[in-house]
């Protein structure tokens, strides 16, 4: 790590917080968006979906929407020649050729002139359906009468992972006291402000280029090539800014952007989608829906002995990337605390529902909601303080887990202290309830592909002496590229102003798995560090070769011992001129550590890991249920804070979000249909519901992060529903269990209190 200097001090101090361009674009409202798009001679496609949740498709007549004037082209699935992909499984067709499973299921779609005739088009196409019987309840979907969805998959068990670490048995059988609970949590919307959009181009030379915020460009390549057959040198993805994406758009909606590059390449000219709002809930992936068994067991000092978890997600229709969301659900978790003894057992199910994938932290703040509630029932049993019992058995430094994750800088229980001090933990409100949690996340995970862990970055002197970065990491939204540029400053002591970071094209830029698993701070910002370190020895190098004799830079300039100066300006020239029009480049190439990650997947699952703990402040009208929620402290130790402004940012955002989940969302259905498919019917929360949000930074200085910074945009969420969870069973005298945490379940607690005395 660079020494601390007061320049490196200053760059990342709260006093001297630096914002990239896009924020200034986004502010003044010059920012093109993808549902901006505007390309010459531009078709709209729409896509027809199915309005059973389950049927086969008997036939499809195209023939009155193709005479239509102003439509250019029909698809349908049996006009594709591709087979059935997927992120994790191959389960999925881009439009279904014989068999659709949810209301929504793709199953033709046009490309037209305008919107409206689009709109039209889908209305004079007739399909005829042999209707199926569905199942909508996991539970159902595994037994052995139930309809199945994909023949590859007896019993709709899409995925399951069981696993035992240490001896659960003993654990349980020696145990003082053994707390257990069912916990339901349902499908959850990311709700960014902006669907998905995107504009694809069938180029001259048989290729594509996709114009579309994701978060992860280059892996949306691979699938694209994979599933349209074509090299992926002639796959390209261009991203306009992203309005919002918080996990949903690591790779958007896959089937919007081949449908599109069909329509394209079927027509020669570009093709625009865009999902509309009820498109996004019926269609749009939100993350799955769980069902929780768990039991814990403890000693009389509350000292944890085990755990057994037995869960069940809800896959519906098709996969993505549901797998990995149920795997981080069944174990992140596990390592908040040291627990010597895990049992657990899930099953990821297919139902006639929408699809699912992920939202922010991949499940981790749903088994979190769940593990931190029977903490504080086993608190209240053992009559011992929720803070005591954490402290107790909190993950401390140089720690390995009960997963095999190694523990390097950790602040947790210096986040349970900060968060406990500042609710007033000692000195409560009457009539108030106070609550707690405590959460672990991957920062900067390196299982995802092990022939992929790190990141790339290149950045250039340019001949006006200022700094151009390239990195194939994603900003959404969260400061990532505010943040790069401020490492690179350190680096090169410069101003951040003077560097511009460029990662919208996969043309040009480094490849990059994404922005998921909290990659972006830790990995993508280590290597713009060893990049920019790259540049600065070279720039040293060659304006010493320049002036003759040995220099030091420092404030921009580079001077000798003698007094001679330079600029970079002058530097880049003289470079450019020795080299015939070269410019003077560094580039890094982080690789971490390979990982000890084994068949049953135990091992060091990522670069560092990030903490947090959260404290809630609520109030219950007695009479009503009606919750209110005063306050949340949410303390986090995300390793040094490279930009204090961006940092507080994520955890406002993510706090609110995280409230939403806990209090007001979640998905209704009625007989697979999504009953609240608009933002009128899912309740997200507007600035008149967030609770007053107090951010603490412990700050660790982790020795693998770039001048020692970790994650913080997915754990911001994680503990919230479980500190809500236990503020409001500490007002009500008993548990809610299910998500969203409503007034008429507080209600039935308070009810059920009243009734026993």
């Amino acid at each position: 790590m660079q020494p601390e200097t007061p320049a490196v001090r200053e760059l990342i101090s709260t006093e001297k917080n630096y914002q990239s361009a896009e924020v200034w674009t986004k502010v003044t409202g010059k920012a093109i968006y993808g549902i901006d798009l505007r390309l010459p001679g531009m078709l709209y496609g729409k896509i027809l979906r199915s309005s059973h949740p389950h049927a086969r498709i008997k036939k499809i007549k195209t023939s009155a929407a193709l005479k239509m004037p102003g439509v250019r082209t029909v698809l349908t699935g049996s006009d594709l020649s591709c087979s059935p992909y997927g992120i994790v499984i191959n389960d999925e067709m881009p439009l279904e050729p014989e068999h659709v499973r949810y209301v929504g299921d793709e199953v033709a779609a046009v490309a037209a002139v305008d919107d409206k005739k689009a709109e039209e088009a889908l209305k004079l196409i007739h399909v005829e359906y042999e209707t199926l019987p569905a199942v909508f309840d996991t539970g159902e979907a595994q037994l052995p009468e139930a309809p199945q969805l994909h023949e590859n998959f007896p019993g709709n068990v899409a995925w399951r992972r069981e696993v035992v670490r240490g001896d659960p048995e003993s654990a349980f059988r020696n145990a003082d006291l053994v707390v257990e609970g069912k916990f339901h949590i349902p499908q959850f919307h990311p709700a960014y402000l902006e669907p998905v959009a995107c504009v694809a181009v069938s180029e001259p030379d048989g290729g594509i280029t996709l114009h579309t915020a994701v978060q992860s460009p280059d892996i949306v390549r691979d699938l694209l090539a994979q599933v349209l057959k074509l090299p992926l040198s002639r796959v390209r993805i261009v991203g306009p800014v992203m309005g919002g994406g918080f996990g949903g758009k690591v790779y958007g909606n896959l089937n919007l952007y081949l449908i599109s590059a069909l329509l394209s390449m079927q027509t020669g000219l570009p093709v625009k989608m865009q999902l509309t709002r009820e498109e996004e809930f019926t269609a749009g992936r939100p993350m799955v829906a769980a069902e929780i068994k768990m039991r814990m067991a403890l000693g009389n000092d509350g000292t944890f002995l085990g755990r057994e978890m037995d869960l069940i997600t809800d896959n519906g229709a098709y996969s993505a990337q549901a797998p990995w969301v149920s795997n981080t659900l069944a174990e992140r978790n596990d390592s908040v605390y040291r627990i010597p003894a895990i049992k657990t057992k899930a099953r990821l199910v297919y139902t006639n529902k929408v699809p699912t994938g992920q939202y922010r932290a991949y499940g981790n703040q749903v088994a979190n909601f769940a593990c931190e509630s029977l903490i504080d029932m086993a608190a209240k049993k053992l009559k011992i303080d929720p803070l005591e019992m954490r402290l107790r058995n909190c993950v401390r430094p140089g720690e390995t887990t009960v997963h095999g994750l190694q523990i390097k800088s950790c602040g947790l229980a210096e986040c349970l202290a900060a968060a406990t001090e500042e609710i007033g933990w000692t000195k409560r409100k009457k009539g108030h309830g106070y609550g707690l949690s405590a959460a672990i996340h991957a920062s900067g995970s390196v299982v995802f592909d092990p022939n992929l862990r790190g990141a790339s970055a290149r950045i250039s002197l340019e001949l006006d002496g200022n700094i151009s970065l390239f990195t194939g990491e994603q900003d959404y939204g969260q400061g990532t590229h505010a943040a790069f540029s401020q490492i690179a400053a350190i680096a090169l002591d410069l101003e951040p102003s003077r560097i511009s970071v460029y990662s919208k094209d996969s043309l040009v830029t480094p490849y990059s798995m994404g922005a998921l698993g909290m990659r972006q701070a830790t990995i993508g910002g280590k290597a713009v560090q060893l990049a920019a370190e790259k540049l600065r020895e070279k720039i040293i190098r060659t304006s010493s070769e320049m002036i003759g004799e040995p220099v030091i830079m420092e404030n921009g300039r580079i001077r000798s011992a003698s007094g001679r100066q330079v600029d970079f300006t002058e530097i880049a020239h003289y470079y450019h001129g020795q080299t015939s029009g070269l410019t003077l480049t560094g580039e890094g190439s982080y690789v971490p550590p390979e990982s000890s990650y084994d068949d049953t997947k135990y091992g060091n699952i990522a670069v560092t890991y990030s903490f947090a703990a959260h404290a809630a402040e609520v109030e219950i009208d007695p009479e009503t249920g009606a919750l209110t929620v005063h306050r949340i402290v949410a303390a986090h130790d995300s390793g040094r804070i490279i930009n204090h402004l961006s940092a507080s940012g994520q955890i406002y955002g993510g706090v609110a979000q995280g409230f939403g989940m806990s209090c007001l969302e979640g998905y209704l259905f009625n007989e697979g249909r999504v009953a609240n498919p608009t933002l009128a019917d899912y309740k997200i929360p507007t600035a008149l519901d967030v609770p007053d949000i107090t951010p603490l930074f412990i700050e660790t200085d982790d020795p693998e992060g770039p001048y020692g910074a970790k994650g913080l945009g997915e754990i911001v969420q994680v503990p919230v529903p479980g500190a809500l969870a236990n503020a409001v069973a500490d007002a009500a005298g008993g548990w809610v269990t299910e998500m969203p945490i409503t007034a008429e379940k507080i209600f039935r607690i308070l009810s059920n209190r009243g009734a026993a005395k």
